[in-house]
């Protein structure tokens, strides 16, 4: 008897859903299908807003970096020479000369240029 009473019960919940139509259950599944879109939609801009935040504090973090490099003196190298040790030659022959004819040529072109304002 309990089974009886239980399967009619059953068969009486179940038959709303059997008498809808097709248009309605497809207009159900077309709006499940529009929500779904709109919420991939939706998580797509949270996840893109979130990496640009993400890129901005990088960046951010970046150039702080580089302002606190940039705040640090390089230590320069000293070799330290012993008490007797003579003091370093420079071989001049290895620097660029300039003969003092041209040199002077130069310089005049220069001063006449300053010399000739408009």
């Amino acid at each position: 008897m309990r089974a009886l009473v239980l399967a009619l019960a059953l068969a009486a919940a179940a038959a709303p859903a059997a008498a809808q139509d097709y248009r309605g259950i497809a207009l159900s599944q077309e709006a499940e299908r529009i929500a779904a879109g709109q919420a991939a939609r939706s998580r797509d801009i949270v996840t893109t807003n979130e990496l640009s935040t993400l890129q901005a504090q990088v960046q951010s973090n970046q150039a702080l970096s580089d302002v606190g490099a940039l705040r640090v003196r390089p230590t320069v190298p000293t070799i330290p020479l012993g008490p007797y040790t003579p003091a370093p030659r420079i071989d001049t022959s290895k620097f660029a000369t300039i003969p003092d004819a041209e040199l002077a040529a130069s310089n005049a072109r220069v001063r006449a240029a300053a010399d000739n304002r408009r």
